[in-house]
């Protein structure tokens, strides 16, 4: 019997691994999956092992059982978070939604038991009836839990910032620690009242969650709308500044027109008496101020060449040093669009950031180029004092009204499937983007 029962105490743990699983297994990959199975599978011949002489040792003590029940998914939660790279605040929410799930089923199982089998069965025969019946109403289940928990998780966007992600992901874990201590006891069963609690509160907490998940999603949906309300406006005051630029530069063109007869005469009248040398700074001159009615080219594309312009007048006039090599195709299907407001973001984020240095160590270094299908985008700002970073390895903001920009920079790379790497080294922050164009 003690065989059976540590047998059952290891299937119930296998169930909790591949509830685990069902939140992420639309992102993991083979390799993956298998390590998952084969390290899980390991332990649990290891576990059935351990179960069964510390059941022999004890003579199928209750309180040994209930620990083994309570501490035996330990092991396999680590090999669930070192097979499946994820955040520790996801694993963590995962963890104690399956836990309380699976505090209802015994709980469930408990009522059967009770109903169906004498009490002069006695415990160790009561706890493999437990066991079994947990198995059965498991087995019953699937096709609800299959769907419940690949659902599971939220979006990752709760997740983003810490101390959010650390609400959610401890509101379940707090819940079960305040069920489960009061029962780790010597007694197999508890009073009906006592039962029927157990039963209720995962239920009540389960419709609340509920509530405040349909709730954060709601109030995610409005933030969003926001944010395009915010990147829309960011496009035309993109447009306005543009324009701006260009009737600025025809401006210029005007008064160098209006003076070229002025020009004229005075570079005739120095030639004529012979003053070669101010002359030829005179020339220098007109073509300086001819330089200055002329929009500077940074690359073929239209719509990258007009955001390098706006910030190349803006950190000019900022004293903010830009070093910028692109080398962008005219037509990138309609994802210049995209770019665009990708790096517009980037270079104002790069700003604000170089403002906070000393004038000195101000500086930004921009660089876009491809090859055939492949695009590297990369902007980088002196910036001394260390960033937060979030789950995804992207910086945050707990101030109001930052984070605009990386949410522009997660969509590009969800739409674009884009590789992103951001760091911060030798008093530089890097963010660099990597994507293949359409054919």
């Amino acid at each position: 019997m003690i065989f059976l029962l540590a047998l059952a105490l290891v299937l119930v743990e296998l169930t909790g691994v591949w509830l685990r699983y069902l939140p992420f297994a639309h992102t993991v990959l083979a390799v993956q999956r298998r390590n998952l199975l084969q390290l899980s599978a390991g332990w649990a011949l290891l576990a059935f092992l351990t179960y069964a002489a510390v059941m022999t040792m004890y003579k199928g003590d209750v309180l040994r059982f209930k620990l083994l029940v309570a501490l035996g998914w330990i092991p396999f939660f680590l090999i669930s978070y070192y097979c499946i790279p994820r955040g520790f605040v996801q694993h963590l929410f995962v963890i104690g939604m399956q836990s309380l799930f699976s505090i209802l089923l015994h709980t469930l199982s408990a009522f059967l038991v009770i109903a169906a089998m004498p009490p002069d069965y006695g415990e160790n025969m009561h706890m493999l009836a437990l066991m079994y019946c947990y198995l059965v109403l498991f087995l019953l289940l699937i096709p609800l839990e299959r769907r419940w928990f690949s659902q599971l998780v939220p979006a990752q966007r709760f997740f983003q910032y810490r101390h959010l992600g650390l609400y959610i992901a401890s509101m379940p874990m707090v819940v079960l620690f305040a069920y489960v201590l009061p029962i780790m006891d010597n007694q197999l069963y508890h009073s009906m009242p006592e039962r029927l609690g157990r039963l209720a509160l995962p239920i009540i907490f389960f419709l609340i969650f509920r509530l405040v998940l349909t709730a954060a999603h709601q109030m995610s949906e409005h933030t969003a709308e926001v944010n395009r309300n915010n990147l829309l406006a960011q496009q035309l005051y993109a447009l306005r500044e543009y324009t701006r630029l260009n009737e600025e530069k025809r401006q210029a063109m005007r008064v160098l027109r209006h003076d070229m007869r002025h020009y004229n005469r005075l570079l005739s009248t120095l030639l004529d008496s012979g003053r070669i040398r101010e002359a030829k700074q005179l020339v220098d001159k007109q073509l300086a101020d001819l330089e200055n009615t002329t929009m500077q080219e940074f690359c073929a594309n239209d719509l990258i060449n007009a955001t390098m312009s706006i910030f190349y007048y803006h950190l000019s006039k900022l004293e903010i040093s830009l070093q910028q090599k692109l080398n962008l195709p005219r037509d990138m299907a309609g994802m210049d669009m995209d770019l665009a407001i990708v790096l517009s973001n980037l270079l104002e984020n790069a700003l604000h950031a170089s403002m906070k240095q000393p004038v000195m160590d101000r500086a930004i270094k921009v660089s876009a180029q491809y090859t055939g299908r492949q695009f590297v985008l990369s902007v980088a700002n002196r910036f001394k004092e260390p960033l937060l970073m979030d789950s995804e390895g992207l910086p945050y903001s707990d101030e109001p009204g930052h984070g605009a920009g990386m949410i522009s920079l997660r969509a590009f790379v969800r739409k674009y499937n884009a590789q992103c790497d951001f760091r911060q080294q030798g008093g530089w922050v890097t963010v660099m983007l990597y994507w293949y164009g359409e054919e």
